[in-house]
């Protein structure tokens, strides 16, 4: 778990990010592991990989039609005019397979690919309540919910920030609860580097990492060695492109967003926009409820 958070690549919101540092190195230096273990997901993705025909005996191949991917039964499903409208939850830190006690991202594509497959489905709503997350996983779910060929409305609550916004701004529609206490954006990448090397000199501890002829460049970024120059310049320019294509999707998924990308202070700079700045910024579309949001991807569905 801590090398995941400290390796890994980060669109997420920073006053969450730095919070969740205090509690990770805090915990750290009480001898406890960074996060409370979480119950192990490991579960098979479908109930069955086997193609069955209509007299229910297997071919082998396939995917079972009547296979329900994990998670999937347990979402709410609202009726409405044009048929059941699911609701998906995108809540807390993201991660591709759920490490932080919530869903991954992979499970949520896969509900959106599912919600597609379930005739009963008319339109998709995704609820979302998260600060972002892990790079990893969140371009594809983003496509998930763009290739979505069920209409797709994204409702914010409290905030959508970061890898978070990155999959709204790929629905239909954005709909915020709030004016003034719902917020999007924080569009930028960042990778959080811990130098403890002063921190175990105090306590009595010296690393040295023995690297094998020819291994020089490895695992430079780690927190045991102060962060050179030319590593900081290399780890920024691999999250370049990331930011690049973060804001390439957003704009394609949100074309009338009033800002660019060179702009240093405005909507690319990941900064963080309440409801109605969203609204005029064109990062979201309008005001509403939950139930406003079902009733949208209703008349969505209907006039599709």
């Amino acid at each position: 778990m801590l090398a995941m958070m400290m390796g890994a690549k980060w669109a997420l919101e920073p006053s969450f990010h730095q919070r969740m540092a205090s509690v990770v190195l805090h915990r750290l230096s009480l001898g406890k592991a960074p996060i409370e273990a979480v119950a192990d997901r490991a579960t098979p993705r479908f109930v069955s990989l086997t193609g069955r025909d209509e007299k229910g005996k297997g071919d082998g191949w396939g995917p079972d039609k009547s296979a329900a991917v994990l998670g999937y039964e347990y979402l709410s499903k609202a009726g409405t005019k044009s048929g059941n409208v699911v609701v998906i939850p995108i809540m807390g830190t993201m991660s591709r397979y759920g490490d932080y006690c919530s869903w991954g991202c992979e499970d949520m594509a896969n509900w959106v690919l599912e919600a597609n497959r379930d005739e009963t489905v008319s339109a998709i709503v995704l609820e979302l309540n998260s600060p972002g997350g892990e790079v990893d996983g969140v371009e594809m779910f983003g496509a998930a919910v763009k290739q979505s060929q069920k209409p797709v409305v994204a409702w914010v609550a409290g905030m959508a920030a970061s890898a978070a916004y990155w999959v709204a701004s790929q629905a239909d529609e954005i709909m915020l609860e709030s004016e003034t206490c719902s917020e999007v954006g924080s569009i930028g990448v960042l990778a959080m580097h811990v130098d403890q090397t002063l921190a175990l000199e105090k306590e009595g501890y010296k690393v040295t990492i023995v690297r094998a002829d020819g291994s020089e460049s490895k695992a430079l970024f780690n927190s045991f060695e102060p962060l050179s120059a030319d590593v900081l310049a290399e780890t920024k320019a691999a999250l370049n492109p990331i930011r690049a294509q973060f804001i390439k999707t957003v704009k394609a998924g949100r074309p009338a967003i009033a800002d660019a990308a060179s702009d240093t202070s405005g909507v690319f700079s990941g900064k963080m926009y309440s409801g109605k700045q969203a609204i005029a910024n064109g990062m979201a579309d309008r005001i509403g409820y939950l139930g406003d949001a079902i009733r949208r991807a209703d008349l969505l569905a209907r006039k599709g």
